[in-house]
């Protein structure tokens, strides 16, 4: 039978394992693997030390000290994906940004076309206009 400690241990080492896949990969900024290194260290710490769950507990006050841990998880996911919306409302933003200067750099584009164009027209009728008298 598997225990507790031992799941953790090697969940913790298949998370880093697929961490350095996806790093190598390209998948996973450098920036991010912080914050994963901080969730399997945290996980390896109390698959090492299951005790420190049960002092954590009666330090707290808490009278199933095994929570800790589900709180402290779940805690954890809220902080992820509130830092993950930031993030995704910041380029949304910035892509909004780009969008519109985008249209209007074709804008200017178009109305500096227009006008070379136009000065080509009356060029030409000058030109025209002057070779037709001689």
């Amino acid at each position: 039978m598997v225990t507790y400690k031992t799941f953790s241990i090697i969940f913790g080492i298949m998370i880093s394992m697929v961490l350095v896949i996806l790093i190598r990969k390209s998948r996973l900024q450098t920036v991010l693997l912080v914050w994963w290194i901080a969730i399997i260290a945290l996980m390896m710490i109390f698959a090492f030390f299951p005790s420190l769950v049960n002092l954590l507990g009666h330090y707290f006050g808490i009278a199933y000290p095994p929570i800790i841990i589900s709180v402290v998880g779940l805690g954890l996911i809220c902080i992820k994906v509130l830092s993950m919306d930031i993030y995704i409302t910041k380029n949304e933003i910035r892509y909004k940004r780009l969008a519109q200067k985008m249209a209007l750099l074709e804008t200017l584009v178009k109305e500096e076309k227009k006008r070379i164009v136009l000065e080509n027209i009356a060029y030409r009728e000058i030109l025209s206009a002057i070779f037709r008298r001689y």
